[in-house]
């Protein structure tokens, strides 16, 4: 067996992906909230905690580190989720 072309390898690195990451067969794609950065560092994640924890709202937190607000509610929703801030009575309206 010879050495595998570039597009060999592509091929291959892109069915490994679908088997790993897709868990149903589909077509036509729709990708929700692309246009959105959903890249955090450390930082910023930790000053999100800190208002979250201050009981700041998300648009002020959203205004604080210059993100959309839908940005920072995602990732509040993510790190509760992972159980590392505080669910709030009214959830994230509150």
């Amino acid at each position: 067996m010879g050495e595998r072309t570039n597009l060999q390898i592509e091929n291959y690195t892109m069915a490994a992906q679908n088997r790993k990451y897709m868990k149903k067969e589909r077509c036509n794609l729709y990708i929700a909230l692309e246009e959105m950065d959903m890249f955090w560092d450390e930082d910023e994640v930790w000053r999100v905690k800190e208002a979250w924890n201050n009981n700041e709202s998300i648009f002020a937190i959203s205004e604080k580190l210059q993100r959309d607000p839908d940005e920072v509610a995602l990732l509040i929703m993510d790190l509760a989720r992972k159980g590392a801030i505080e669910k709030r009575a009214l959830g994230l309206g509150a």
